[in-house]
């Protein structure tokens, strides 16, 4: 809603891609027959080079919260390209690792015996984030897990978002599968430790480098980009 000069209106914005729902043509349509002036923008992102990003890898108990937790989380930060810093950490979920994710992940409950609670580490990783994108591959599901956690905190965790599934879907069509361990066939991407978290995030921050060099302007890629 916008109030210029003591008027009121409506402005719904659109992205590159984005269309309109049935339920907002439908408000839309309410707007208008009560004489408010209705505008549909569609706007261009462009990428800020300076933007930071931290791509996020979590393994977990399972499935999803509140019912499992997380067991190690590593992340890393990039800047221009580049990656700048690393986080990670083993953590106690408190309670049991179920044996075919031990199989998955090689994270045992002995392992995690003396790690520290997510409440032990939830400051830093704060501080890590701070002023970034949150990015994942299957961005929800660790955003997901990591929010859960500040929760249980009673601490405020909100951060843009982006998925290197759907982006390298946009910018990357044709592949037979999305999947992490695919993609970093398919690129040549390193993955020697899969379901494992820094290793993961590590492999996924690869990804976004690709994806930044499709979202970036034409004359803003480096030239061996082009």
């Amino acid at each position: 809603m916008l109030v210029r000069e003591n008027v009121l209106s409506f402005a719904e914005v659109k992205a590159e891609g984005d269309v309109l729902r049935r339920n907002q043509l439908t408000r839309i349509r309410q707007l208008r027959e009560s004489d408010l002036d209705v505008g549909i923008y569609r706007v261009s992102w462009q990428i800020d080079p300076d933007q930071i990003y931290v791509v996020v890898d979590v393994e977990t108990t399972g499935g999803r919260p509140p019912n499992h937790r997380m067991t190690e989380i590593g992340a890393v930060k990039i800047l221009n390209g580049e990656v700048i810093d690393s986080f990670q950490s083993l953590l106690d979920p408190e309670r049991h690792i179920p044996s075919h994710i031990t199989r998955l992940t090689g994270i045992t409950n002995e392992m995690v015996t003396d790690a520290p609670l997510f409440a032990d580490i939830a400051t830093d990783f704060a501080a890590f984030m701070e002023g970034a994108i949150f990015c994942a591959h299957n961005v929800n599901f660790d955003y997901g897990f990591v929010s859960a956690e500040y929760q249980r905190l009673d601490q405020w965790f909100r951060y843009p978002k982006l998925c290197t599934v759907q982006k390298m879907r946009q910018h990357y069509p044709g592949h037979a599968s999305y999947s992490l361990k695919n993609l970093c066939l398919d690129f040549e991407i390193s993955l020697d430790t899969h379901h494992r978290a820094l290793c993961d995030a590590q492999a996924a921050a690869e990804l976004l480098k690709l994806i930044n060099l499709k979202r970036m302007p034409a004359r803003s890629r480096p030239a061996d980009a082009a």
